[in-house]
């Protein structure tokens, strides 16, 4: 007869502490993450046109603008507005003094995977992580899920084994062992009691294995060092997942979001990336650019409804803990082409919000031909003694936001630091 008490419910109803603490495992993430800061990266595939709500042109003869949009002012942040992007409108009125729209970054290619690669490393070489995989790398905690991949691009590099892809539920499959009754040829997964039993055993041996007074240097006990620490893990997030809400994961990018921050709050995850959905790639129709746009900041805007309301890890709400960062590889040309599109363009824009942003302000400028102008980098203001701004340069600001050194990573790259609110 099947056991009622499957390996699953044992991690999820009372007895899961004992049977984890017969291992030499206790919960240790919940508090260890206390005032690191979390990071959400949204990521819009395919290139937006930066002037249909970040850098608008209206009035420039040398810059498209969609029909029926206008520019809106609201203090020092500066966007396009109109019918079409009435949810967009709505979340700049209500986060707008927590958010500071990034113009006039030179992507430095029009190449959709080399864009996507240096706005999101810096540079061009395959090696180098990503701004979120190095964050969660660098964390003085050690979270089970450091950087979570919902959907979009990641660059894992030499810091791959700190990225966990969470689509599918193939995470949790492979963690509880449900997995091997999902293959072509079905097999039975051990009952509760064995599984324990093998778990003590691979665990207590290991960790015999590579104790201090034993252990010699080598490639064995790296590999069993690492073995310990992933079924640790594995333990943290089953034991933990009806708390995260793991087994529900939503399709759509305010679920995905929600999520992951739920994650950042309970101290299993410091980082996240999540794709913009649409067709972002509009060489034949830019009208769908609003729309699109505007879709996301719909989800943005609940987004910011849950943060504001739900308690953080080290802070009195979610909201003062996370910080929001959306970019897409490039841009769209500043005019339409023959077919109602727009092509590649190297000067781009992006948008941060939350914790520790110098928000309510617009940094970064294009001239009226939509190129990148020189600013202090301090300021973010136009100035002819300032300097190009790269998308390197916002990538290692948010490194210092996240109180990592940048010089560990991309020596020599000045910092963006107009987007700090204490620089």
């Amino acid at each position: 007869m099947t056991s009622p008490f499957s390996r699953r419910r044992l991690l999820t109803h009372g007895s899961a502490a004992a049977a984890l603490a017969s291992l030499g495992w206790a919960p240790r993430m919940a508090h260890a993450a206390r005032g690191e800061r979390k990071f959400l990266f949204f990521f819009a595939g395919g290139a937006w046109d930066s002037t249909a709500v970040f850098d608008p042109h209206h009035g420039s003869s040398r810059v498209d603008m969609a029909m029926d949009s206008v520019t809106r002012e609201l203090g020092r942040l500066r966007y396009t507005g109109g019918p079409d992007l009435l949810s967009t409108e709505r979340f700049f009125r209500r986060w707008g003094n927590r958010a500071c729209i990034v113009n006039g970054m030179d992507a430095h290619t029009v190449g959709h995977d080399s864009g996507t690669m240096m706005t999101l490393t810096g540079t061009s070489a395959s090696s180098y992580p990503d701004w979120p995989t190095i964050i969660a790398a660098s964390s003085v905690a050690d979270y089970p899920l450091p950087h979570m991949v919902f959907s979009g691009p990641s660059f894992g590099g030499t810091l791959a084994g700190h990225v966990v892809r969470a689509g599918g539920g193939t995470l949790l499959d492979l963690i509880d062992g449900s997995i091997v009754g999902a293959t072509d040829r079905p097999a039975p997964a051990p009952q509760t009691p064995t599984d324990q039993i093998i778990d003590a055993f691979v665990h207590g041996r290991s960790s015999r294995f590579i104790a201090p007074h034993l252990a010699k240097p080598g490639l064995a006990r790296e590999r069993t060092a690492s073995l310990i620490d992933n079924l640790e893990r594995g333990m943290e997030i089953e034991g933990r997942r009806f708390e995260a809400g793991l087994d529900s994961l939503g399709n759509n990018i305010l679920d995905q979001a929600i999520k992951a921050t739920e994650l950042m709050r309970l101290g299993l995850s410091r980082s996240a990336m999540i794709g913009i959905p649409g067709g972002w790639d509009s060489h034949g129709d830019n009208d769908v650019q609003a729309p699109q746009f505007d879709s996301f900041f719909l989800a943005l805007d609940a987004l910011m409804d849950h943060l504001s309301t739900t308690p953080g890890n080290s802070t009195p709400w979610l909201i003062d803990e996370v910080v929001i960062v959306a970019l897409s590889e490039f841009a769209r040309t500043p005019l339409l082409n023959g077919s109602g599109g727009k092509d590649h363009w190297p000067y781009t824009s992006g948008l941060v919000v939350g914790s520790g942003v110098r928000g309510g302000r617009v940094v970064g400028r294009t001239d009226d031909g939509l190129i990148g102008m020189k600013v202090n980098f301090a300021t973010g203001e136009q100035a002819d003694t300032g300097d190009i701004l790269g998308t390197e340069n916002l990538g290692v600001a948010l490194l210092k936001l996240a109180g990592v050194d940048p010089e560990k990573h991309l020596p020599g790259v000045q910092s963006f630091d107009a987007i700090l609110r204490e620089a």
